[in-house]
């Protein structure tokens, strides 16, 4: 996988276990099954972190984020904390894969 592949990848799934996650808290719904998929989102972002490439930062914000998400699910960990790691990982993400969350033209002004 290319690079920007796995940062699409590994991005494309904390996008959808954040979702889940901050469903399941917000439901008090059962959340072990979540809190497996964050521990092997964290360990294949650290693979890919320690395989080396020009994403490293992209990639080192996922273990972040992920890590953070997985506190919150199985510790109850510090909410801030999640959401400032989730805005980091978005700005890296963005660096790579511009057109992420936003309409292509959005960075080219008004026409």
């Amino acid at each position: 996988m290319t690079g920007v592949a796995e940062v699409r990848d590994l991005y494309g799934r904390y996008k959808h276990l954040a979702l889940a996650a901050g469903a399941a808290l917000v439901l008090d719904a059962p959340r072990g099954e979540l809190a497996a998929d964050a521990a092997a989102l964290v360990a294949d972002a650290r693979s890919a972190v320690a395989a080396g490439g020009e994403l490293a930062p992209q990639l080192r914000a996922c273990v972040e984020a992920a890590s953070e998400l997985e506190r919150l699910l199985v510790r109850d960990g510090d909410v801030e904390a999640a959401r400032e790691a989730h805005k980091r990982l978005r700005r890296e993400v963005w660096k790579v894969i511009p057109c992420e969350y936003v309409p292509c033209c959005a960075g080219r002004g008004h026409e």
